[in-house]
């Protein structure tokens, strides 16, 4: 059986009233541990997460490959905590290519809809947690970021034109697939952003952190962990799946975990 590690985070905000958790899951790639991701679900469960966030390729973005796993992943997951799934390449070029994939894609949309989950395609959802808002925004990039013969550059004006302005009355939660941009997701505003699609960087080295990048570039800045600017935190997940190349070394599978706290560790509205 496949195994993974639950990494954990804590973020402090003066913008967060009450403790929550979130877990990310990334990069599943229709990967399972234990029947019907069994052991998974049985972690996520045991989290108890206020809510479980999506960071891109669940689905493995492969003519022959199956939705039956991600779509039974996710009907679960549903049972524990709400679900907000941003796509990723995978899901992006299944949409794109329909001469490849049919109507696979657009059926999944549709099913994990019905089922609940809150699809982040450049929009917004507000969800209400222990009497506070929390915004969690999902960022859809054009596939052309994704290329790796074609390097783009991605401008704030450009996201900003992509998603809006972050909110800046709550906590900003952003779903970026790729880390690649990382610097601008924070010179948006994210109070915090998940990320995955590096898986880690495939080998991580000490010091170095990881090697290499799925667009070919050698120690990305962005591979793995969590980065911070002022007040805004970026965690990029090294992933719970590969495609490909399955190679990992000194590059375990991960669930990400990030426990939310007021900055100064006392409730809004309560003394201690």
């Amino acid at each position: 059986m496949k195994k993974f590690v639950t990494v954990k985070y804590q973020i402090d905000s003066d913008k967060i009233k009450c403790p929550f958790t979130v877990v990310m899951v990334s990069d599943l790639h229709n990967v399972v541990f234990g029947e019907k991701n069994s052991q998974l679900l049985k972690k996520i469960g045991e989290i108890a997460p206020d809510f479980l966030v999506i960071a891109g390729d669940l689905v493995l973005g492969k003519p022959e490959a199956s939705l039956k796993e991600p779509e039974e992943f996710l009907k679960q997951a549903l049972k524990i905590a709400p679900v907000f799934y941003a796509p990723g390449n995978h899901e992006q070029r299944m949409k794109l290519y329909p001469q490849t994939y049919g109507k696979a894609y657009i059926g999944y949309e549709k099913r994990i809809q019905r089922m609940g989950v809150k699809l982040l395609e450049n929009r917004t959802e507000i969800i209400q947690i222990k009497g506070q808002d929390v915004a969690v925004t999902g960022l859809e990039l054009p596939y052309e970021y994704y290329l790796k013969r074609k390097q783009k550059t991605l401008e704030k004006r450009e996201l900003t034109r992509l998603l809006g302005k972050p909110k800046k009355d709550c906590f900003q939660i952003l779903l970026a697939h790729t880390p690649k941009y990382g610097k601008t997701y924070l010179e948006w505003g994210g109070d915090l952003i998940f990320s995955g699609h590096y898986h880690g960087g495939m080998v991580r080295l000490p010091f170095f952190g990881g090697v290499v990048s799925p667009d070919l570039r050698l120690f990305p800045r962005f591979s793995h962990g969590k980065f911070t600017q002022e007040d805004r935190h970026l965690i990029v997940g090294a992933g719970l799946g590969e495609h490909t190349i399955p190679l990992r070394i000194f590059n375990p599978r991960e669930l990400v975990v990030v426990c939310c706290a007021p900055k100064d560790g006392q409730e809004k509205g309560k003394t201690k």
